[in-house]
């Protein structure tokens, strides 16, 4: 541990696949959704005239999210309205249309299917309780909408070990764009005083490393 990680009074935390595994429990609610949509539309023929297959939708849903989450997360709007467009919009290209009442099942199976497979990183708790034993305050700095996060770090069973939640969907600006500025001025912190842990070089390490805060790489292989 250097000297600056040593002398940090509080650590900023990444949440998704930093402390749990996000990509591994939001895969399965994705999954779990898409195969509602088939079963809904299950009487929809396709232009093959075969059934559709959740793997088509997959692939299409993938599509959506790489065009889609670049630029959210920092309008204020909560998950489920994310989650609606992004659904509606994989719908919209195999010619589905949905009812509201199959629109809140949706949502329903998503949350449903993404809590139950919401588990810490191995390591993650035992290494919060440490720092909280030796005094240090600790806040989760992340992406993603204010609610579901709020939600994630509960079902988690994280929140006791933390001081503050910051998201960019609260403060309106993204991590590339001065996330980790705007959280040292709400805390009123310097950044010699706050180690910054995080999954992703581009959008924790490098951003946190550009207002001076050290920063902590947990690069998985």
């Amino acid at each position: 541990m250097t000297e600056r990680l040593k002398e940090a009074t509080w650590f900023f935390f990444d949440l998704d696949d930093t402390l749990h595994q996000f990509r591994k429990a939001s895969s399965a609610a994705v999954d779990a959704t898409l195969r509602l949509i088939v079963e809904q539309h299950a009487n929809h023929e396709s232009p093959s005239g075969r059934p559709f297959k959740v793997a088509e939708l997959k692939n299409k849903h993938t599509q959506v999210l790489k065009a889609k989450t670049a630029a959210e997360f920092v309008d204020g709007k909560p998950s489920h309205e994310y989650r609606v467009e992004r659904f509606q919009s994989v719908m919209n290209i195999f010619g589905f249309s949905c009812t509201k009442q199959h629109v809140q099942a949706l949502l329903d199976t998503y949350e449903s299917t993404l809590t139950q497979n919401l588990q810490p990183k191995k390591g993650a708790i035992p290494l919060l309780q440490a720092l909280k034993q030796r005094g240090k305050s600790i806040a989760i700095i992340t992406e993603g909408p204010q609610d579901s996060q709020e939600r994630t770090v509960v079902a988690l069973g994280l929140e006791p070990y933390f001081d503050r939640l910051i998201t960019t969907n609260k403060l309106g600006v993204a991590n590339i764009d001065g996330l980790f500025g705007k959280a040292l001025e709400i805390l009123g912190l310097k950044s010699g005083e706050v180690a910054m842990v995080g999954d992703s070089w581009e959008r924790d390490i490098v951003p946190a490393a550009e207002v001076g805060t050290e920063s902590v790489w947990l690069a998985e292989r």
